[in-house]
């Protein structure tokens, strides 16, 4: 028998001594930044949609400093906004890209946030400043009263300051003050014990008293969580330049330079304030303050002008075609009542 012939080589069966070209290798996935899959995690354990504040965590730099961080300023923003769309291409891409988006615009927020802040803060400075120079030019005119009278070995009477309440004012405490708490009026008040409307009813009803002879008692507030009373101490019935020194809830020193009428300066302690505090540890250790004598007859008088002058600036609103004769022409209608 013949040997079988061997089968024609056209070129295309693979050698055992070929090597054949290795194949492209598959694209490694980038890993993805922290915060992702921190976020990632309260999705998945808490099974819900993250809210922009659980981005805060790792964009705290905007609130803690001055200024932003390089990594979270408005520059970074442009640059991830030129950034491919889709660079990452893993099973969870989609996720990723729209956790991004919802990242970038409460950076977006929380700079915006943080402007306005800012504005807020000159703005309550400027205003603090402000009054810090009147209560300023009315130390001065004291001084200066001062020394006349007492060339005439005389003193200067002082109004009482019983049932009186003076509002306060600090550039330096409006510098560290918290943005982020309610802003109210800060102020200090004086009464006498037990003292109600000019009476004192622990002593015997119906009784009046002769407030001069009697010490008073006082409430510095600033928010609802921090403030602290004092006294009992003697009435100052003379302007003095020594200061006035109480312990507030036995424990905070306080000092009060009572001047002239109307006015005061009050130093208090940094550890009164520290919870109201943006960064306690670099605020000034005693804070002064100026007081001014509220008058609430003015101050009734500003607010009513105020929404007189804010009535008058509102455009009107063009009237429904849904309103009867009533709402558009009897003064208890509801045209007549939306210009009140």
């Amino acid at each position: 028998m013949g040997r079988r012939a061997a089968a024609p080589f056209h070129g295309y069966q693979s050698q055992p001594w070929r090597v054949e070209k290795n194949r492209r290798p598959q694209k490694a996935h980038r890993p993805l930044p922290a915060w992702y899959y921190r976020i990632a995690s309260l999705e998945y354990t808490r099974g819900r949609d993250p809210y922009p504040e659980d981005f805060d965590e790792d964009l705290s730099e905007l609130e803690e400093s001055d200024e932003p961080d390089e990594k979270e300023c408005e520059c970074d923003l442009e640059a991830e906004d030129k950034e491919s769309e889709r660079s990452y291409d893993g099973s969870d891409a989609d996720n990723y890209y729209e956790l991004k988006e919802t990242r970038k615009e409460r950076k977006r927020e929380l700079l915006e946030q943080r402007e306005g802040y800012e504005e807020e803060k000159e703005a309550r400075i400027e205003y603090a400043k402000e009054k810090e120079e009147e209560v300023n030019a009315a130390y001065k005119s004291f001084k200066k009263a001062r020394r006349r009278a007492k060339k005439k070995d005389k003193t200067i009477p002082l109004d009482s300051i019983a049932g009186q309440t003076f509002k306060l004012f600090s550039s330096d405490y409006a510098k560290f003050w918290n943005p982020h708490l309610l802003d109210g009026t800060k102020y200090v008040e004086f009464y006498h014990p037990g003292d109600q409307g000019g009476f004192d009813f622990s002593q015997s009803a119906g009784k009046q008293v002769v407030t001069e002879e009697r010490p008073v008692d006082g409430h510095v507030y600033f928010d609802a969580e921090t403030g602290c009373s004092f006294g009992p101490f003697p009435l100052p019935t003379r302007a003095r330049r020594k200061d006035v020194k109480i312990k507030g809830d036995g424990k905070y020193d306080l000092s009060f330079n009572f001047f002239g009428n109307g006015y005061l300066n009050l130093r208090v302690p940094r550890d009164l304030l520290k919870d109201t505090l943006v960064s306690p540890s670099t605020a000034p250790q005693i804070f002064e303050f100026v007081g001014i004598l509220r008058d609430y007859e003015k101050e009734r008088k500003e607010r009513a002008e105020a929404r007189e002058k804010a009535t008058k600036n509102r455009p009107p609103s063009p009237p429904s075609p849904r309103e009867s004769y009533f709402d558009m022409n009897h003064f208890m209608g509801s045209w007549a009542q939306s210009r009140l």
